[in-house]
């Protein structure tokens, strides 16, 4: 039942999150299903830990609630005796999580991926953007000051017309439009306001000058014919090596090809940049002291006067902050290129940690129900989700470090879990060792919401009855 409430909650942040790349584009409801149920199993993974954790806290709270865990007790078994068949179904689920995400979740991403690119690609007069030059319609190009997301309204609207290929020779401007597609999604039709239309048309015989034609409007419709802009089906085949479509065995093989590519692009640029002039300039050396290069480099300056060894050190100093910068450059030229086996080691270590996460999540959640005592959803679910945030908050924050390689993957990926394995271990202690402890008093408040709430709802409906 957790599971399934954790998985309507993230499915509803996932509609939330793309709304604008569903809403209006005249898409079937199968294909919206399909996409919904492709991003459920991406959601899968996340889920489990805390439909584990909402359910560890549910579980053994009611047990705490009802005494049940007292009579265990006094009856002579541990705390630890009575959680041992939880504490095996937990190590079932945390296995499965780790063989669905090495099997099932790269095929679900390459689904996803795929179908969520074509939509995006529907209706392209949703993709015009303000103060941007969109030119996904043939032989034009748009662009707009302003664009009310509301009302669809555009002001400060510029057409260029390249039917002709004669270049920007017809342009079309209007203070304001509408744009609009037709139902059957072949026409798109730009309703234009108050505007001019200017066009250069072609050379008269025997005279150099260009006519040109001005023509004024209050209003005038464009039509664009759409040619190959319903929903199609992306190729799947764009986005299979990406290093989320792909399971351990083949992330370790990308990641080890891209490991040798690295190394080899790295010492060869390097090569070449000790190689440079930052380093080695004998043009330089030859022109200050009127001698060929052959002398050491610690008497490089003793047949130099005081002007040549002031210009000599002068432009040393200009050297090494070339230097400096062609290094600095080089760095983070290496580190750009480097992306991609940054995200494969991410995507390695994430078959992992999610998996584990269960585990760590069941070792705070079932001594926190033997604690609180409290079951149903209101304690439970803010405990959960206080837990849950500290853990994706710092998951987030440390899987952008190993992103842009600031961090080894190795050590990012799994600080969230080191963050919650303390919690988990004191919970444990304080629950095996029957040792109370008090939660704070706007958490318990804050627990209590949920039922004021339904109260509330009843007080009204029993006054709207009346």
């Amino acid at each position: 039942m957790s599971f399934i409430v954790v998985m309507f909650v993230l499915i509803l942040q996932f509609l939330w999150r793309y709304i604008d790349d569903l809403v209006g584009k005249g898409l079937e409801m199968s294909v919206i299903a399909e996409l919904i149920m492709y991003a459920s199993g991406n959601l899968v993974i996340m889920a489990l830990p805390l439909s584990t954790l909402l359910s560890s806290i549910m579980a053994v709270g009611n047990l705490g609630e009802h005494n049940e865990l007292l009579a265990l007790k006094t009856s002579g078994i541990s705390l630890p005796r009575i959680l041992a068949p939880l504490m095996i179904f937990v190590v079932l689920i945390t296995f499965g999580n780790f063989v669905f995400s090495n099997n099932a979740l790269p095929y679900f991403n390459l689904k996803s991926t795929s179908l969520l690119y074509a939509v995006r690609q529907q209706r392209p007069e949703l993709q015009i953007k303000e103060g941007v030059f969109y030119d996904g319609i043939k032989d034009f190009t748009i662009r707009v000051d302003s664009k009310d997301e509301g009302s669809g309204l555009l002001r400060g609207v510029i057409i260029y017309d390249h039917s002709k290929g004669s270049g920007n020779r017809a342009v079309t401007i209007a203070d304001s439009g509408y744009l609009r597609i037709t139902a059957n999604q072949k026409y798109l039709i730009l309703t234009l306001y108050d505007g001019y239309s200017y066009e250069e048309e072609e050379e008269s015989a025997g005279e150099r000058k260009l006519p040109f034609r001005t023509n004024k409007f209050s209003e005038q419709e464009v039509i664009f014919e759409l040619t190959g802009y319903g929903f199609e089906r992306t190729d799947e085949t764009l986005f299979k090596n990406r290093a989320q479509m792909l399971n351990l065995s083949q992330l370790t093989v990308m990641s080890d090809s891209l490991t040798r590519e690295h190394n080899s692009r790295a010492a060869a640029q390097i090569s070449s940049f000790f190689r440079s002039e930052n380093f080695y300039n004998r043009r330089e050396f030859d022109a200050l002291s009127g001698k060929p290069y052959s002398v050491t480099a610690d008497s490089a300056m003793l047949g130099l006067s005081t002007e040549q060894r002031l210009a000599a050190a002068e432009k040393a100093l200009e050297l090494a902050q070339q230097a400096q910068s062609a290094f600095g450059a080089l760095s983070d030229n290496l580190r750009r290129n480097n992306h991609a086996l940054y995200m494969h080691n991410i995507e390695w270590h994430l078959k992992f940690s999610y998996p584990f996460a269960c585990f760590i999540f069941f070792l705070i959640g079932a001594p926190l129900g033997a604690i609180i005592r409290k079951g149903g959803f209101g304690m439970p679910f803010v405990i959960s989700l206080g837990v849950f945030l500290v853990y994706y908050i710092v998951s987030e924050a440390f899987r952008r470090l190993a992103r842009d390689g600031s961090w080894d993957a190795s050590i990012a990926i799994w600080v969230s879990t080191l963050v919650t394995l303390p919690m988990g271990l004191f919970f444990s202690f304080k629950a095996t060792t029957d040792q109370r402890f008090t939660l704070p008093i706007w958490l318990t408040s804050l627990s209590k919401l949920p039922q004021q709430l339904a109260d509330m709802l009843k007080i009204l409906r029993a006054k709207v009855n009346v």
